[in-house]
């Protein structure tokens, strides 16, 4: 049986977020005939109009992945993908204003491959390869240790720190101009890819074999690593939001959790099984 003919279910997923409605999550989560896909809009992004560009950038995506031909390549997808947000963007005059931008794991039922651009979470068959880029581990760290710094000498409070939106967390300048590394074709540590308008070199685009996986989990940062299932991964958010919800001493995180809600971060899980 090739792989276009393996048959294939979803065992579980989910598609939720951190944020106080759904009207503002900016992951997306498709499931076709052939394809399935995780997407997270990058929070940073600059708005379209009034729209968060994190949503105009993860919906472009999403009408990509709906929109494959069944035997699509990952040149193909990306190359879609880069088109359909530059489309959605429009004239951007100013670069100094990071571009819509969003990352994508997506598994091809053809092609039998698991295909990455960004820092989303994937495992094949009990195989974790989890995301994450530098930049953001410098920013991640360097919010830490203010925070911690902070709370030492009681310049702030627990109940004051959870209440700080992303974009006013102590890495803010670095998240305002790290742009400058996105999609740049350079061994630059700091360097990174994702799907933003703009050309995707080929070190950004990452290719998982999964011809012959049984199991393939897709989730995006809004889980710490990939989790085997569901459970496990809520369990995970769950002790960190009890123990640590700073997300700055058990964990480097991006964001607290905010009172009253139950994600730090929008949360979005696929497990399909294949075969």
């Amino acid at each position: 049986m090739t792989a276009a003919h393996r048959p294939f279910r979803v065992l579980e997923s989910l598609c939720a977020t951190g944020k106080e409605t759904d009207a503002k999550k900016e992951d997306r989560l498709i499931v076709t005939d052939d394809f399935a896909a995780v997407i997270d809009g990058a929070t940073s992004s600059g708005p379209i109009g009034d729209r968060p560009g994190g949503i105009v950038a993860a919906e472009a995506v999403e009408q990509t992945v709906g929109d494959l031909p069944p035997n699509a390549t990952v040149r193909e997808f990306v190359d879609r993908a880069t088109a359909s947000i530059a489309a959605a963007i429009g004239d951007w005059p100013d670069e100094t204003r990071m571009r819509p931008s969003a990352v994508a794991a997506v598994w091809s039922r053809a092609r039998g491959e698991v295909w990455r651009v960004g820092d989303c979470h994937v495992r094949i068959d009990g195989r974790d390869y989890p995301g994450g880029k530098e930049i953001d581990r410098i920013g991640y760290e360097f919010r830490c240790a203010v925070i911690r710094a902070r709370l030492r000498l009681g310049m702030t409070s627990l109940e004051n720190e959870r209440r700080i939106s992303t974009m006013e967390q102590p890495f803010r300048p670095l998240v305002l101009a790290q742009h400058a590394f996105l999609n740049l074709d350079s061994d630059d540590p700091l360097a990174y890819g994702a799907l933003a308008g703009t050309f995707v070199p080929d070190r950004f685009i990452e290719v998982f074999p999964a011809a012959d996986a049984s199991e393939v989990v897709l989730a995006s940062d809004g889980f710490l690593s990939p989790p085997a299932t569901l459970a496990e991964g809520l369990a995970e958010i769950a002790r960190i939001r009890e123990n640590d919800p700073l997300m700055v001493e058990q964990v480097m995180g991006s964001r607290p959790f905010m009172p009253g809600r139950d994600y730090f971060d929008d949360t979005t899980y696929l497990r399909i099984a294949v075969g």
